[in-house]
């Protein structure tokens, strides 16, 4: 007892320590850096970041960073620096042509998940998992940043083959948003280089440039002086230090080398005003941005900066929240905050996604908000609420900080090379909160909010559809809502809220009346007086995560096809409306500073809710819960607000030619079955408030044939006494329901369909085969197994030997219920007179693969992305929480997962042979 007396006096002493530090600080002062964190400059001027980090065991994130990007390119070089990017996989000195993909894949790693990169205005940023329960393959992870650093091959056979890669990936973005983008940014970035170097570039570049244009921007850009190496993960730093400096030291810096310009964005005393319409375009909206003066983010001033900024946009963007709760919303969405823009400059912005038939009033709306606290600041009752909100978030952070994944941490350092933000640690974040927060004043954050909108630097851009019916107001409207929300009237915004518990009282607790064990797997299932289920698994994978499911046999197959529309949306009706006495905004105010959350759920053969919970936060969980089971609101405002944006989304949503592409294969797949079609505005004027809540009343009526799980963090003997008293004193009968089978299939035999939509020269494919699944957890293995191969020779074939996409993948879905079937969905975009030719060659690889047993290369590519996958989310509660769920639903054991890598080692060529010629049967092929 007294060494525990002494440890918390000595970690309050240092709390008290450090809060009289941070107190005396000047406001230009640095941060300190993180002491977990390992920081060095070579003697190239290469800077490296090293953490320790358990989390996920035996992995490394490797990262390396590169501060150049579109706008240092030059104008026989717009969009080089991107294909760049793509040749690093293409190609290096140690990993010729695809040997580096192979490599990464044959030790687990997922192209596109574990492996990326992404390219920036300014910057360039490689990203690589690597595992480390093998000999040799950090260092090699090394090797890897080591040949993107300074040792990319650029073979002329490679360039000539992602030339069309790109070129897709141009493609692929083609279409509303990229032609909007187009007419906005050269406002937006008037005067600026910014304006004219996109990073996807320009087609004939693409198409045509030679392979010393490449290596013109490689040899200027990719030097040491603008690279950063960050490696976070399960190793020890000495070793990694070693290995940076063994793989990055000998790299030469340049005697004479191409300063790295700053293109600064011009400021401007009046108002810049773009306007765009386009035929394709789902939704208007207006956005006000203030383009304000940067400012440093590694000071104490600059972080007790960012907690203003933090407070503002959280008070302001509840505000606007409210609005869309009216019955005839003014705007679909709206919010408003400071962030970073470019050249170093930050903005203040305003946002509204407005109705159609008025995008003046939801602009002039969503301004006079932030106009308001412009004018009137904020209440102390919304500061009290957005600093607990905020301290809250931070002591969750805290409570998680030795099970944070190193991927986190990995992004945390990209952005102190890049943006210059500092990183102190987690505990010293805490503590910079604990002893800014109680000294920022209302006064403050009231001024900080009068400094964002000033009377220059002001861009306005209107996105709008290009419709009959569609007014799209000119730049004098735009001008004159603005000036207009100056001149009004304004009263200072009315904070309404209450100090009412969730529930008047506490329910009369019920039983747990049995409990038992689950061997190996310590789940322990426990039944309750009123007949529930619960099943529970205590784990130690995050200290303040408990994540929970509750689920029952009905769903919306119990409604008749005249109500199913009605009973699909009864979920969300509800959510929408809050809870009891307490409307929905109420509500969000009574969760401030809490760490909870639940939903409910109506899907075709069950009802039930998805949560999670801080432990801290479990009883506010279970009064939710209580609370959604017993005392549902039905709000007649909140109805026609939920409506009022379903219809506006609904009637926007249909512009889009993705739309009317995914509406075919829907209809078509389920052969035209009435709950299959494409929702219309009939169907959404019929759905009935009454008949919704009834609905849901009705399918959580009876809390005796629900299973509920829990896993995560908590208190065993306070669970077990929230369950009793808030789930096994829930309402219950001893009626066991069901789901309905509602009759449909799969579409059968060969069905092409074609839709013509869009303008843009684009093509998008979508291939499905179906048919019955024998449905047993060694098949599912094996099926699996045989889809990561599939994927791995799709990508081979269509996007690296062809050239014909960016991505392409197929997916599978699988389920027991009505009857046990799969579907296998291929989906892929390209040129139009390319659409039969990759068909063909989807066939072909199809043809392949039941052809003859797999290749041993991509079997073990296979078992080793699965095994890792099945390695890491062993560890999460995520996994176990839907590992709990599928087993109860279809009836599997759980114990499966004892096997599930013996399984998986076990496979072989002819294995997935057969499994191709089981699933990948063209037998029933849809072409859409």
């Amino acid at each position: 007892m007294k060494r525990l007396l002494a440890l918390v006096l000595i970690i309050c002493a240092s709390f008290s320590l450090n809060a009289q530090e941070i107190a005396k600080k000047r406001q230009d002062d640095k941060l300190p850096t993180d002491p977990k964190v390992s920081l060095g400059v070579l003697d190239n001027g290469i800077r490296y970041f090293i953490r320790e980090n358990k989390k996920p065991e035996n992995r490394a994130e490797l990262r390396i960073v590169i501060k150049a990007g579109s706008v240092q390119e030059d104008d026989d070089q717009k969009g080089l620096a991107h294909f760049i990017e793509h040749m690093c996989f293409n190609g290096t000195k140690n990993f010729p042509k695809d040997q580096l993909v192979k490599f990464l894949e044959s030790t687990g790693i997922r192209f596109g998940a574990d492996l990326n990169a992404n390219t920036g205005f300014d910057r360039t940023y490689y990203l690589l998992t690597i595992p480390l329960d093998k000999p040799g393959l950090l260092e090699q992870g090394f090797q890897v940043l080591e040949d993107w650093a300074h040792n990319v091959s650029f073979d002329n056979a490679e360039i000539e083959k992602e030339r069309g890669v790109i070129l897709e990936e141009w493609r692929l973005y083609r279409g509303a948003q990229e032609r909007i983008q187009k007419i906005h940014l050269p406002v937006m970035l008037k005067g600026s280089k910014f304006a004219d170097r996109l990073p996807i570039g320009e087609p004939e570049i693409i198409k045509t440039a030679p392979k010393e244009t490449f290596l013109r921007f490689y040899k200027e850009w990719y030097r040491p002086d603008l690279m950063a190496v960050i490696a976070v993960g399960d190793f020890k730093k000495e070793e990694v230090e070693n290995l940076i400096k063994k793989h990055f030291a000998g790299i030469k810096a340049p005697e004479k080398f191409r300063q790295r310009e700053e293109y600064p964005i011009p400021s401007h005393k009046e108002p810049l005003i773009s306007i765009a319409k386009d035929k394709e375009l789902p939704m208007p909206n207006v956005a006000v941005f203030y383009k304000l003066p940067g400012r440093e983010e590694n000071t104490y001033g600059g972080y007790r900066a960012g907690i203003v900024d933090r407070l503002i946009a959280t008070m302001i963007s509840m505000r606007m929240m409210e609005l869309t709760q009216k019955p005839e919303p003014p705007y679909l969405y709206a919010g408003a905050g400071a962030d970073g823009f470019l050249a170093g400059l930050r903005a203040f912005n305003v946002i509204s996604v407005t109705k159609t038939d008025n995008i003046l009033k939801g602009f002039d709306a969503a301004f006079t908000e932030a106009y308001r606290a412009y004018k009137f600041g904020f209440t102390k009752g919304e500061l009290d609420r957005a600093k607990k909100e905020i301290m809250r978030g931070m002591e969750s952070a805290l409570a998680e900080k030795d099970k944070t994944e190193s991927a986190a941490y990995a992004e945390e350092y990209y952005r102190a090379y890049y943006e210059n933000e500092g990183f102190p640690g987690i505990d010293y974040e805490v503590e910079i909160h604990q002893t800014y927060l109680p000294t920022i004043t209302l006064d403050e954050v009231n001024s900080t909010m009068k400094s964002y909108m000033p009377d220059e630097n002001m861009v306005v851009t209107l996105s709008a559809p290009d419709k009959d019916g569609v007014k799209v107001p000119t730049e004098q409207e735009l001008l004159a809502v603005i000036n207009g929300v100056k001149s009004k009237d304004l009263k200072p915004y009315e904070d309404v809220s209450t100090d009412k518990p969730l529930l008047a009282k506490k329910p009369k607790p019920g039983k747990i009346v049995s409990e038992k064990k689950t061997p190996n797997f310590d789940i322990v299932e426990m039944t309750l007086s009123n007949g529930a289920k619960v099943l529970v698994k205590q784990t130690d994978f995050k200290n303040d995560e408990v994540l929970f499911k509750a689920w029952s046999n009905g769903g919306t197959s119990l409604a008749d096809n005249k109500l199913a529309k009605t009973a699909e949306m009864a979920d969300a009706i509800i959510e929408n409306a809050g809870l009891g006495e307490f409307d929905i905004t109420t509500l969000q105010k009574m969760m401030t500073g809490k760490v909870c959350g639940v939903s409910p759920f109506i899907s075709e053969f069950q009802e039930g809710f998805d949560g999670s919970a801080s432990p801290q936060d479990l009883e506010t969980f279970f009064e939710l819960l209580y609370s959604y089971f017993t005392n549902p609101r039905k709000d007649d405002a909140a109805f026609k607000s939920f409506m009022t944006k379903q219809m506006e989304s609904f009637r926007n949503s249909k512009r889009a030619p993705e739309s009317a592409l995914q509406d075919t294969l829907m209809a078509t797949l389920y052969n035209y079955h009435p709950r299959y079609m494409p929702t219309t505005e009939n169907d959404l004027k019929s759905i009935d408030l009454n008949k919704a809540f009834e609905f849901y009343k009705q399918r959580f009526a009876n809390a005796g044939d629900f299973t509920f799980a829990f896993v995560g963090s908590f208190d065993m003997t306070k669970l077990k006494s929230f369950i009793e008293t808030y789930i096994a004193s829930l309402p219950a009968t001893k009626e066991k329901e069901n789901w309905k089978d509602l009759g449909y299939n799969y579409v059968q035999g060969k069905v092409s369909k074609e839709v013509k939509k869009g303008i843009e020269p684009k093509s998008t494919v979508r291939l499905t085969l179906n048919g019955k699944m024998d449905y047993k957890p060694e098949e599912l293995i094996a099926f699996n197994a045989m889809m990561e191969i599939f994927n791995i020779r799709l990508r081979e074939v269509i996007r690296e030997e062809k050239g014909g996409v960016y991505g392409i993948g197929a997916r599978q879905r699988v389920s027991k219920y009505p009857s046990p079937r799969y579907s296998v969905s291929i989906g892929f975009g390209t040129a139009p007179e390319r659409v039969q030719e990759l068909i063909k060659s989807v066939n072909d690889v199809i043809d392949e693969m039941k052809a003859k047993p797999a290749e041993k290369e991509n079997l073990v590519k296979a078992q080793e992305i699965m095994k890792r996958e099945f390695e890491k989310s062993q560890k999460q509660n995520g996994f176990w929480l839907n590992a709990i769920y599928t087993s109860d639903f279809n009836g599997l054991d759980i114990a499966r997962y004892n096997n599930y890598v013996k399984n998986i080692e076990k496979l072989d060529g002819n294995k997935i042979q057969e499994m191709a010629k089981k699933y990948l049967d063209t037998k029933n092929f849809l072409q859409v």
